[in-house]
């Protein structure tokens, strides 16, 4: 099982099944699989005050999760009302998308201009609609998903000045995480696609024709859209880490020669092609960005508290 696969399995077990029941569910499961060793072995059936002692005193970790997930249950509650908001707004966007999947499936293939587009595998271009719907759907529910944490964690700030402070970056964040992952798309699909595709296409042309997989192209191309728009976020990133008090806009400022290389390394990593001048067309608006986050930091992060 995967990663993704797991994290959709709890997804749904909190919204469907619900923080209150889902510990004393685990816990019953958990006693039947117990309870079938016992009996395949000639043991006799254990109670489950009796299985918790046996829990308790082997120091089970499942037993401390499900202990976990009794306390939180209040907090798991409110959880899963921010993740079926979420769920909600992601069924609608896959919904919308599913309807206009051919013209968003057109237009991300613009970029591979006169390049031929195949498929080999009988459902491969299924796939490609799944995948491109998907992501689509994705994309939209991110900014939503955001602003249901803010609203989450919200009632952990206590002072008057940290409430107003998160009232005012949550208003803030969901335009502004829709700007930045915006402009990186933008960014990546006008500006870098087009020079790093012309590159591959012709790139030992002599040798062999360009063909590619409509699957390896658009995974190819939803990596960089998605990668450069994330990278985009690094003003909200950084103003997010200073507004808590986990770095300040002094060390942002004398670590510029550090970020200097961190957003070189960045940028080599997203850009698809090997040759400098690419690369530097992502590194400079990278650091850029981080600049922009400095001076974020310096207008909206955490004042130092006033000494005496």
């Amino acid at each position: 099982m995967t990663s993704a696969s797991t994290i959709l399995i709890l997804f749904l077990a909190v919204i469907v099944i619900g923080p209150s029941k889902l510990p004393a569910g685990a816990e019953s499961i958990w006693l039947a699989m117990t309870n079938l060793s016992n009996a395949q072995r000639g043991l006799p059936e254990l109670s489950l005050e009796t299985a918790r002692r046996m829990w308790k005193v082997n120091r089970s970790p499942l037993y401390s999760i499900i202990n976990l997930l009794y306390a939180a249950a209040e907090h798991l509650e409110e959880l899963r009302r921010r993740l079926a908001v979420t769920g909600v707004v992601f069924l609608i966007a896959v919904i919308i998308a599913g309807v206009f999947a051919s013209d968003l499936l057109e237009a991300l293939r613009v970029p591979a201009g006169d390049i031929d587009l195949i498929f080999i595998r009988p459902p491969e271009m299924f796939m490609a609609y799944f995948n491109v719907v998907v992501t689509a759907g994705i994309l939209v529910t991110l900014p939503v998903a955001l602003y249901e944490i803010l609203l989450f964690i919200g009632p952990a700030f206590e002072s008057d000045s940290e409430k107003k402070g998160m009232r005012l970056f949550r208003w803030l964040a969901f335009p502004a995480v829709l700007i930045l992952f915006a402009s990186g798309v933008v960014f990546a699909y006008l500006v870098l696609l087009p020079v790093a595709l012309e590159y591959f296409a012709t790139f030992g042309g002599d040798a062999a024709t360009a063909q590619w997989t409509i699957s390896a192209y658009l995974k190819f191309v939803l990596n960089i859209l998605i990668g450069l728009g994330a990278a985009f976020e690094m003003p909200l990133f950084i103003l997010l880490l200073a507004r808590f008090g986990i770095v300040t806009s002094d060390t942002l400022r004398r670590g510029w020669r550090i970020a200097f290389v961190v957003t070189a390394i960045i940028a080599a990593v997203i850009t698809p092609t090997p040759d400098p001048l690419n690369m530097s067309m992502v590194w400079l608006p990278l650091f850029g960005l981080y600049l922009l986050g400095v001076l974020l930091a310096m207008v909206f992060g955490k004042k130092p508290e006033p000494a005496g």
